[in-house]
């Protein structure tokens, strides 16, 4: 007898059976489809590529000339390289005190532009000054039980310019290290609804310089601060990204919002399952100021592994943390050297 007969003649208390179970069968379909993201399997080579840094230092600079000289008249971007990360191959470094086998990313990012006065306001010839923005972010993240990590920023500002017979070359430089300590749990799977926060203590060493025609680099300031804040992590939906260098190719994410506890920033991201990032955007006291989307990457890992957890329980971080809270200093820090 067809199944469809056969439930038709069962008893009413048989038929709610089945529906019953027909319910919990799709129930746990839509279950196992969800995203549960874990934490990524890096290796030397891969890296990922996002646009969007180009126009959040473009827009810096320009709000910055038109409020520094009335004789302003605009900006022009003349080239531009993509912002890139790229992990190299694992480096040992002191790290708490301990030699530390350490995975190391790279964040590589430049801006050309060039700037236009109103002419015959200026000395300099065609009235136009040169500009080039490069910015350049070394991450070490432990691998295996670790609480510490590393950073190095360095922001170059270039700028150049001809004028009364001579070639002008100016240059500044902010190089900013840090040294972090976190101490908070990461899951270990990451899927909506999850909401955690982590301390974080950082010594953090900021360092500005400059030089003019190409002569000995002079430090101009020196500044070694202690800094302790919470960051709040919450997991909170699924969303389909549209990503590639034409936005053509949609993926699977799950979007999370980051906030420092204390500071107007605030970040919305979106994951991969894989644990990388697709998407981040940046808000200052509620203006978005960044947003940038995964146009190309090489991830060579094929599965992707679990989470390595510390000795104290905790999981390591992995780089969710690390675009996401550097994205928006890189580009402040620029714009106020």
């Amino acid at each position: 007898m067809g199944s469809i007969e056969g439930l038709n003649r069962k008893s009413p208390g048989m038929r709610r059976h089945w529906v019953a179970l027909l319910i919990v069968g799709l129930l746990a379909s839509s279950t196992a489809s969800a995203i549960t993201i874990g934490q990524p399997d890096y290796r030397s080579g891969d890296w990922f590529e996002y646009d969007g840094w180009t126009a959040a230092v473009f827009a810096e600079y320009e709000a910055e000339m038109a409020a520094e000289s009335e004789d302003y008249e605009r900006l022009n971007l003349t080239e531009d390289v993509p912002m890139r990360l790229t992990f190299e191959d694992n480096e040992n470094i002191n790290l708490g005190g301990q030699d530390t086998n350490c995975r190391v990313s790279v964040v590589e990012h430049s801006v050309n532009m060039t700037v236009h006065f109103t002419p015959n306001s200026t000395e300099y010839t065609n009235d136009t000054m040169t500009l080039n923005v490069t910015t350049n972010i070394k991450v070490w993240m432990p691998i295996g039980a670790s609480a510490f990590e590393k950073r190095v920023e360095t922001i170059t500002l270039e700028s150049w310019f001809s004028g009364g017979g001579e070639d002008n070359y100016i240059e500044s430089r902010l190089i900013t290290e840090e040294l972090i300590e976190r101490d908070g749990l990461w899951p270990s799977g990451i899927e909506v609804g999850n909401e955690w926060d982590f301390a974080e203590t950082i010594t953090r060493t900021t360092i500005s310089e400059e030089r003019i025609n190409r002569a000995l680099w002079n430090e101009t300031s020196r500044l070694t601060e202690n800094i302790a804040r919470q960051i709040t992590w919450t997991a909170v939906e699924e969303v389909d990204i549209a990503v590639g260098e034409f936005n053509d190719e949609n993926v699977a994410t799950i979007r999370m919002d980051q906030q420092i506890v204390g500071e107007t920033r605030t970040s919305t991201n979106w994951y991969h399952e894989e644990g990388y990032l697709v998407k981040s955007q940046h808000f200052v006291n509620g203006t978005l100021t960044l947003s940038a989307t995964l146009t190309d990457h090489e991830y060579s890992a094929s599965n992707v592994v679990s989470t390595i957890v510390t000795s104290n329980g905790l999981p390591a971080p992995s780089i969710l943390a690390t675009i996401t809270l550097l994205a928006m200093a890189a580009i402040s820090r620029s714009k106020s050297e």
